[in-house]
């Protein structure tokens, strides 16, 4: 199989993928609750804080799109030369695991995942989709060549022991990446990282991290993934750091684009957590202005930040 550093592209903007994703709304999960005219997770109760009804499903695909121009079409970086069985830990609506199993047809791809909202039918042979919780023991019969997760920051209680697990289910040679945010917004000069500081958008990320704290979780543990790694034993530890405009005040048209596409997703997923921003310490009372801050603070284009994102792969050792 050829390196995925120079054609694993699904094309270059990643524009055809996003309209041909599967619509979360006709993907329901049997094993969901109702709150506040939401679907969340019922299995393994609590570990999820998002929806997974098919509003919380069609951002998961916008953000896959916003994923792969993130990476100029790309599903992943890392530089494995072979790879026969490959591992999607938190696979969402299973769209990148799909994607990756059509481009390398003699893969065979697992996608995990709490929730079982992964399209049934149009799904190619060599993929599969199974309900786990992957802090549990894992219970695969073999190990794998490549392990991936995007998007995960929320997920866990401890990274550092999930990676640690990761590298425990690889082959020797095998390569693990990981895909994610961590809360963190720079500006693009001083003048706009005032800005940052005085806005609604910074302090709604101070709440989530502070909520993900309190329930025991490390929102940004995603700069720490490179040292976790090297510690978990991996070589050829490689990390890249995304920067996303937050919304479309770039000059330059690839940036504008990708900006405006960010801002979509975040205007789609700034409400959705507001249970951990309670626990993080917004009155609740003050919800509703707050957030409509937010919004505001997400389409205003004097706020010229980034978000920084961080990917992160590396190499099981050969025996």
């Amino acid at each position: 199989m050829a390196s995925p550093s120079s054609n694993n592209s699904v094309n270059s903007s990643g524009e055809r993928s996003y309209r041909q994703a599967p619509k979360g709304s006709t993907i329901p999960d049997s094993m969901s609750i109702e709150e506040n005219g939401r679907l969340y997770n019922a299995y393994r109760e609590g570990k999820y804080f998002l929806p997974n009804d098919g509003d919380e499903q069609d951002r998961l695909d916008l953000q896959h799109h916003v994923s792969l121009l993130s990476l100029d079409g790309k599903l992943c970086l890392a530089p494995f030369k072979k790879t026969a069985t490959v591992l999607d830990i938190g696979t969402g609506t299973g769209i990148w695991a799909i994607q990756f199993a059509r481009l390398y047809p003699h893969t065979k791809v697992i996608g995990t995942d709490i929730s079982l909202i992964q399209p049934v039918h149009n799904t190619p042979p060599n993929c599969e989709f199974i309900r786990e919780d992957a802090e549990d023991m894992w219970v695969f019969d073999h190990l794998f060549d490549y392990i991936h997760w995007r998007v995960m920051f929320s997920c866990f209680t401890s990274h550092k022991d999930m990676i640690s697990k990761v590298f425990s289910n690889l082959n020797p040679g095998g390569w693990a990446e990981f895909f994610d945010w961590g809360c963190e917004t720079i500006g693009a000069d001083a003048a706009a990282e005032e800005r940052l500081q005085r806005s609604s958008w910074a302090k709604w990320a101070n709440y989530l991290v502070a909520g993900g704290a309190a329930i025991g979780r490390d929102f940004t543990a995603a700069r720490k993934y490179k040292q976790y790694m090297i510690e978990a034993g991996f070589v050829d530890v490689v990390e890249k750091q995304i920067l996303n405009p937050l919304n479309g005040w770039p000059l330059d048209p690839r940036d504008k684009k990708l900006g405006d596409w960010t801002c979509l997703d975040m205007l789609q997923g700034v409400a959705a957590v507001t249970k951990l921003l309670h626990l993080g310490g917004l009155p609740p009372e003050e919800t509703s202005a707050f957030l409509e801050g937010v919004r505001y603070d997400l389409t205003d284009a004097t706020m010229r930040v980034y978000v920084v994102g961080y990917i992160v792969y590396g190499r099981k050792p050969e025996v």
